[in-house]
């Protein structure tokens, strides 16, 4: 299924600037490797490319991989299934971005997730992140059928919708968690109105 959706926005990725925001951050991991996790057709690895920092992009899409590599140079690119133990080394990474990628998961599948992000930050490493809001015009029963708490079939596929005591408990299993209301304007025709989002910082406590 996220192959097709890959295909269907294939080319040179177009991202928004939500990163303006983290300069700081970006810039004392200026001589590290990022990890884009779920990096999808790579917009914000583009975003970081073009500002000379060093990313890997990551995701389980062979077909999201395959635009990255042919619209961005110089890219590392690595297959990881979120579902599976992640194929990286523990402690490996001083800064994760999930952008629009960690909201697709079960309870438990999410808490491993949040686990293994743990896992592979370094001491004081830090995840940025976005994901849906509960007030985000795709929540509810009204768009699909409700698998657990915030979490619906919406069209083809599961979405988790979090609210801030969501963020409390999956986001602060890695760590100290800082976050604010949000929402961005997609620019794919058949999203029609603004996604409503959370943005959230977290600095890993181990």
């Amino acid at each position: 299924m996220w192959d097709n959706w890959t295909k269907k926005r294939s080319g040179k990725p177009v991202y928004d600037t939500w990163l303006d925001n983290y300069q700081d951050i970006l810039e004392a991991n200026q001589n590290e490797l990022i990890l884009d996790l779920g990096c999808g057709t790579g917009a914000n690895t583009l975003y970081l490319k073009e500002k000379g920092y060093q990313v890997l992009a990551t995701d389980f899409s062979l077909e999201a991989l395959t635009n990255v590599k042919n619209n961005i140079k110089n890219v590392q690119v690595q297959y990881l299934n979120m579902l599976e133990k992640f194929p990286l080394t523990d402690s490996s990474f001083s800064l994760i971005i999930a952008d629009l990628s960690l909201h697709y998961f079960s309870e438990a599948k999410t808490k491993e997730i949040m686990q293994e992000i743990k896992r592979v930050l370094k001491p004081g490493g830090i995840l940025l992140s976005r994901v849906a809001r509960t007030d985000d015009y795709d929540f509810g029963a009204g768009r699909g059928e409700k698998i657990e708490k915030n979490y619906y079939y919406v069209d083809d596929y599961a979405k988790r919708f979090f609210d801030e005591e969501d963020i409390l408990k999956y986001f602060g299993i890695i760590g100290k968690v800082e976050y604010h209301k949000t929402q961005m304007v997609r620019a794919e025709k058949e999203y029609q109105k603004p996604k409503k989002l959370y943005e959230i910082k977290v600095i890993v406590q181990k």
